[in-house]
């Protein structure tokens, strides 16, 4: 994934709030104290909640934040998120990070903001270098389609190969049993792709799994976090998600948009799609099996 530029130079924005804060008035100091006092997680406030601690005007944080090299604190907050994401790799060490009581105002405000921001970035890097293409291309030429993923990955993998049977065929879903990867072994090969599912905490199945469908000469795609995942190094295309946000659990919401994405590019590239869904269509019907119908 692209990664984001910031207007500041410095990599640790404790240090610019410091030394920004040196060389501005009493109000944008004191703002910049409060703002480091239980760093990070009082520089994550929302600036409502750090005007009326520290008396400050809107007027005050903005010049703080600007002097530190941001363009607003919106944007300061997001390289103080980012850099929590790398560190906090477990479950446990988030929720203590993050889901204090005083997290608790304006929380659902901004994990919708970050969502979206999340959303629009996987989808625009994906798209502008070429692997969601390749990607789409691919899966419309395969013999087969294996989708994988294991654990928390586990998810993902399955709502890709539900949506993707609606408009392919030979879709194989890999979620951990030995029987089915033993048998999908047994027929793979070059002509065909499977799609790794692969997020933090990396689920070893998943990497075993994906090094045995690469040795069988299957092309692998890697859908992925940005922490580095196992499973990349394998994979000719690597499609990544942003994944950062206040919850005590990696966002899930631009993993599921892009392989949303990726499947609406193959389908609206095969022929053959829409007679499938006729198809399906027809058979839905004749088993009565929608109240809706």
């Amino acid at each position: 994934m692209t990664t984001t530029t910031y207007a500041s130079a410095w990599s640790e924005p404790a240090e610019t709030l410091a030394d920004a804060a040196d060389e501005l008035g009493a109000a944008e100091r004191k703002l910049a104290l409060a703002m480091l006092a239980d760093w990070p997680d009082s520089a994550l406030r929302p600036p409502n909640a750090l005007l009326a601690e520290t008396g400050a005007a809107r007027g005050d944080l903005q010049r703080l934040v600007r002097a530190a090299g941001f363009r607003d604190l919106g944007e300061l907050q997001a390289r103080v998120a980012e850099r929590l994401d790398e560190q906090l790799a477990s479950p446990h060490e988030r929720f203590r990070a993050r889901l204090r009581p005083a997290h608790l105002p304006g929380l659902t405000r901004r994990m919708a903001e970050r969502e979206a921001a999340n959303v629009v970035a996987t989808l625009h890097a994906a798209e502008d270098d070429g692997a969601l293409d390749g990607t789409a291309r691919a899966l419309v030429t395969a013999r087969r389609r294996f989708v994988l993923g294991t654990g928390r990955s586990r998810g993902l993998a399955q709502l890709m190969a539900a949506d993707m049977e609606s408009v392919f065929g030979r879709v194989v879903l890999l979620d951990g049993s030995a029987d089915r990867t033993v048998e999908a072994l047994t027929d793979a090969g070059p002509k065909d792709v499977a799609l790794v599912y692969s997020v933090r905490r990396y689920d070893r199945a998943t990497l075993r799994t994906a090094e045995a469908l690469r040795r069988f000469g299957v092309p692998v795609v890697a859908i992925v976090d940005g922490h580095g995942s196992p499973v990349a190094p394998l994979a000719g295309f690597t499609l990544t998600a942003a994944t950062g946000g206040p919850s005590f659990a990696d966002s899930p919401t631009a993993l599921v948009a892009l392989g949303h994405a990726l499947l609406t590019a193959a389908a609206a590239r095969s022929k053959g799609a829409l007679r499938r869904l006729d198809r399906r269509e027809e058979a839905n019907r004749v088993l009565n099996r929608f109240a809706d119908d």
